[in-house]
């Protein structure tokens, strides 16, 4: 089985191609949206490919994998960097970019043991250290931020020091899918979504400093549409969770 490289320790650029642009997103692995695999040269994941069938293959867009903050950095200029992939929206963005409409749902759920230890007071969640976790709702003090992996989280799931995790659902079938984590190693564990937790809807966004930025806002949002109503987004995204 395939495993996710855990870093692109080379960040220099080479200049594409007259008319390709790039795309970048966050090299924290996070499939199903992006990912790198040791064995493959290019990035794999649901964003890459739906830009490829958007746009009109790799030799009209470039993917590249690096720190979430140099991506958005590199974007804002509009010089090396031209779209930034699987993004939401806040107003702070918005002044520096414009927003495809959206192709990726993410829902926000619970994983918990399905028998689960009662005890006389309840237990943290367990959580990853750095992660944002706005979208799930859950306030710092219920959060034991201890861990720097899955598996980490897991042990400390075992040995009942929290009560559970939350992510996004297909990010946790990303992990099983990529072999990130091995369903035969996990305890049993029981799946639901976070009550009043809406989906995360995420989109590319496309640096304002780029000369043709509204040009090629347009035709991402053509050739999303046309993707979408041909069944090619569900396609492209299944081929990542299962």
């Amino acid at each position: 089985m395939q495993h996710i490289r855990c870093a692109w320790p080379c960040l220099l650029f080479v200049s594409p191609a007259q008319g390709t642009v790039v795309a970048c997103g966050g090299d924290n692995q996070w499939p199903p949206s992006s990912y790198r695999m040791a064995a493959a040269a290019d990035v794999q994941g649901y964003s890459p490919d739906v830009l490829h069938a958007v746009l009109g293959g790799k030799s009209a867009v470039q993917v590249r994998l690096m720190p979430f903050a140099r991506c958005l950095a590199l974007a804002e200029q509009g010089r090396q960097v031209q779209i930034v992939m699987a993004a939401s929206r806040s107003p702070e963005r918005e002044r520096h970019f414009l927003f495809t409409r959206s192709y990726l749902q993410l829902h926000p759920v619970s994983l918990t043991l399905q028998f689960a230890q009662v005890g006389a007071k309840p237990l943290p969640w367990c959580g990853l250290n750095g992660f944002n976790y706005q979208a799930f709702g859950v306030s710092a003090d219920a959060l034991d931020r201890g861990s720097s992996t899955y598996p980490d989280m897991l042990r400390k799931l075992r040995a009942g020091r929290c009560r559970g995790f939350v992510e996004f659902r297909e990010v946790w079938q990303g992990l099983l899918k990529q072999g990130v984590l091995r369903p035969e190693e996990l305890p049993p564990l029981k799946m639901q979504p976070l009550p009043g937790r809406p989906p995360v809807s995420l989109a590319f966004m496309v640096s304002k400093q780029y000369a043709d930025a509204q040009g090629l806002r347009r035709r991402l949002d053509r050739g999303l549409q046309a993707l979408q109503m041909r069944g090619g987004q569900r396609m492209l995204l299944e081929r990542q969770l299962h």
